[in-house]
């Protein structure tokens, strides 16, 4: 066989399997998706996971099953779909802490760069509440209390959450003195601030909202860049007087690295549209959360912006898990 016959062979292979590749990515999917979540069942990232798997299944023809893999903060299931084929059938429900808070704390099996970003599906803002005993009805008047008291203590979810985080955040922005208090989940932590064990928390606002109602603890601002929907009278904290201050706890959905962007663009487009609907609208704000829906770039973009904002947080406050 001469050498052009030989490099048209080859040339007609390349195109056939281009031709395959193209016509699978056009077919997907074929087969039932598995949506991976890293935590047990019942909290917000598995509630969402439902609500996304029952949306999207039949503007994509195929089931989706959600799958909970807890177990070591998150770390567990992140890896599992990490180290997935990047064929677009394993997909993992994310959140700030297993995506850009987790890895920048410990030394993990997988890093950001081992995900490909598909959207971001909703978020829900911090809010900074205090004990109605402490001498400060604003944000301002709470800064300059704690520089007068040299010291205070702030409620956490735990080492190395975004309650831990964002607490530490405020302490640095605000040029004040703050010591975490950690507790097994949000639910202790608040009851203490209720109580005055502990003077402030940055805790998310739909647990939170009930007792700012009843006027158990005092609401110093939303951290987030617009006034949240469910409080419309709570300040963000630029406006209390901290440009630059926001914490959102964010969920999204991303896929193992390498992925074609064409699966990962017919995904992002059934979760930005079910997001959109006044079903999913409703649902959500029962959560007190927002709905998001943006492109995967955009999501991307997003999720490296909020790592390099928390490593920075993590190294100035020196927060390290023991």
């Amino acid at each position: 066989m001469s050498v052009r016959k030989i490099a048209s062979c080859f040339a007609f292979a390349a195109c056939s399997l281009m031709a395959v590749q193209v016509g699978a990515q056009q077919a997907y999917p074929t087969q039932p998706i598995r949506l991976v979540v890293p935590f047990a069942p019942g909290g917000t990232v598995d509630i969402l996971a439902r609500l996304i798997a029952q949306q999207i299944a039949s503007p994509l023809g195929q089931s989706v099953i959600v799958e909970n893999k807890p177990g070591a903060g998150s770390a567990l299931g992140s890896d599992f779909v990490a180290k997935a084929p990047a064929d677009g059938y394993t997909l993992l429900m994310a959140s700030t802490s297993s995506m850009v808070i987790n890895p920048n704390l410990q030394k993990l099996p997988y890093q950001l760069s081992n995900f490909a970003p598909v959207t971001l599906v909703a978020s829900v803002p911090h809010v900074i509440v205090v004990n109605p005993k402490v001498p400060a009805k604003n944000l301002k008047e709470f800064l300059a209390y704690a520089k007068q008291a040299g010291k205070v203590n702030y409620a956490t979810a735990g080492t190395g959450t975004p309650h831990h985080l964002s607490g530490a955040l405020l302490a640095h922005m605000g040029g004040v003195s703050m010591t975490d208090v950690p507790y097994k989940g949000t639910g202790p932590a608040l009851v203490d601030v209720i109580s005055g064990q502990v003077e402030i928390m940055s805790v998310d606002l739909p647990p939170a909202l009930p007792h700012i109602a009843s006027g158990k603890v005092r609401a110093l601002g939303v951290a987030a860049k617009k006034r949240a929907p469910q409080a419309p009278d709570i300040p963000t904290i630029a406006e209390a007087g901290l440009p630059g201050f926001e914490v959102t706890g964010w969920y999204g959905v991303v896929a193992p690295a390498g992925v074609p962007q064409p699966v990962i663009d017919k995904l992002a487009v059934a979760i930005s549209q079910a997001m959109g609907s006044a079903e999913m609208k409703e649902k959500l704000a029962q959560l007190g959360a927002t709905p998001e829906g943006i492109s995967s770039k955009d999501f991307g973009d997003f999720m490296g912006k909020e790592s390099t904002k928390w490593s920075n947080v993590i190294k100035t406050a020196n927060i390290k898990i023991e």
